[in-house]
């Protein structure tokens, strides 16, 4: 059965509902129209130039990513400029795209679900509550397996999520039971960490002196990355859509990007 952007974005929006955006944020259609139609999907953390020529060769209609690929306002859109020739391209080949953030963090099910599963948490409870709707939260706080010192707990998260290098900051003594997770930039919300009962704090984008405000907290943080944090959800987000599609008997190919990258590297 064919099918249209709209009705993706239906879906998508049941997965993870606007209301659950935080105020700052930009999710939903942003490019394209909701009556396209649609054979084939391309699911990515985010839209980069590559993933557009991607999109194209496979011959993609929509993108469905994590970030917004408009997020701040602008005043013109100029082809000589990186985001003005990715624009033109994606409107000149009838590709939508569609962004679901803040919310898609927040959804029973979204990036933080993915992450805590991932990580092998159990028992878990929301951790800095939707203003809004607080029976939804960020984060996830979850029970370790077993207690175990940070040491060890630090070396299989680092397995887990495929990291080369996993910088941490606390005493790698400590037992560890509760783990607290927030993927993309959560450094923030230490106190709340601190008053969940987590002993490790996992999340992406730490500074120095947030580094500083766990130690002083008597928390270990570990720094998986904005990236490694946040992108387990794609490859899930593609089998939840491929669910979707066989049981509304949709006539449409759904993919991974296999173009995702750290856009941060390491010279060792």
């Amino acid at each position: 059965m064919s099918v249209t952007v709209g009705e993706i974005m239906t879906v998508l929006q049941s997965m993870a509902p606007f209301q659950l955006k935080e105020s700052w944020d930009n999710p939903g259609l942003l490019i394209g129209s909701p009556d396209t139609p649609v054979s084939k999907v391309l699911v990515t953390l985010d839209v980069m130039m590559d993933t557009v020529d991607y999109a194209i060769e496979q011959g993609v209609q929509l993108i469905v990513s994590h970030h917004p690929v408009i997020f701040n306002g602008f005043k013109s859109i100029r082809t000589d400029t990186y985001d003005g020739a990715m624009f033109q391209k994606l409107l000149s080949h009838h590709i939508s795209v569609f962004s679901a953030h803040t919310n898609l963090d927040s959804a029973n099910g979204g990036v933080n679900d993915v992450l805590a599963n991932l990580l092998g948490l159990t028992d878990l409870t929301g951790l800095v509550p939707v203003e809004s709707y607080p029976s939804y939260a960020m984060g996830r706080v979850g029970m370790w397996p077993h207690p175990e010192p940070a040491e060890a707990v630090l070396q299989k998260i680092k397995e887990r999520l495929h990291l080369d290098v996993l910088p941490y900051a606390g005493d790698i003594h400590t037992m560890v039971e509760r783990v607290a997770v927030l993927g993309g930039a959560g450094a923030s919300f230490m106190e709340q960490v601190k008053q969940s009962g987590a002993q490790l704090y996992v999340t992406g984008d730490v500074k120095y002196h947030d580094a500083q405000q766990a130690v002083k907290l008597g928390l270990v943080v570990a720094d998986g990355g904005h990236f490694g944090t946040e992108i387990p959800i794609v490859a899930d987000l593609k089998d939840r859509l491929d669910d979707e599609s066989k049981s509304k008997e949709w006539d449409v190919e759904v993919i991974a990007s296999p173009l995702s990258r750290n856009m941060l590297k390491y010279l060792l």
